[in-house]
């Protein structure tokens, strides 16, 4: 029941994004992209996403479970709480540490954090994906869009 009604609430959340978004007037005839594209963009992923949620939440509710099925979905729908705070906590150190250490160091950490809460237990791998991310994510803001993000203790020479 409450997936249906979560589905529900981000299909009229989506219907919200995209009339709102058409209500955005029209760029100038020069501009390649206007200033609705981007919400009318997240109006549409979100109501494909939407929709499937729903179809999903609706034809869970008709099948018949299996036996033993019972007892697997009532340990999938628990919250596992300290999991939760190791998250919350992580993304608390992470806004504290982003200006000082910098953002593609503090985004590192995070990364590799929020990996071993979420059950990685191979640290190397984590540092590498965590770096090679980071790393993209601020060439592409700061050095190809211009975005200025913090560089931190350790600046990059390119």
């Amino acid at each position: 029941m409450t997936q249906r009604i979560v589905s529900l609430g981000f299909l009229l959340a989506a219907l919200v994004v995209l009339a709102q978004a058409f209500a955005i007037p029209e760029g100038n005839g020069y501009q390649a992209v206007g200033p609705r594209a981007f919400p009318l963009l997240v109006g549409v992923g979100l109501a494909v996403v939407a929709v499937i949620g729903v179809v999903q939440a609706f034809r869970a509710g008709t099948r018949q479970a299996e036996p033993g099925e019972a007892a697997e979905a009532a340990e999938a729908e628990g919250t596992h709480w300290p999991s939760v705070l190791w998250l919350v906590g992580a993304l608390a150190g992470y806004a504290l540490l982003l200006v000082p250490a910098g953002y593609w160091q503090a985004t590192t950490v995070f990364f590799v954090a929020v990996a071993r809460v979420l059950g990685s237990r191979k640290p190397v791998r984590d540092v590498l994906v965590g770096l090679a991310l980071a790393l993209a994510t601020y060439f592409l803001f700061d050095r190809l869009l211009g975005i200025s993000l913090p560089p931190g203790l350790i600046r990059l020479a390119i």
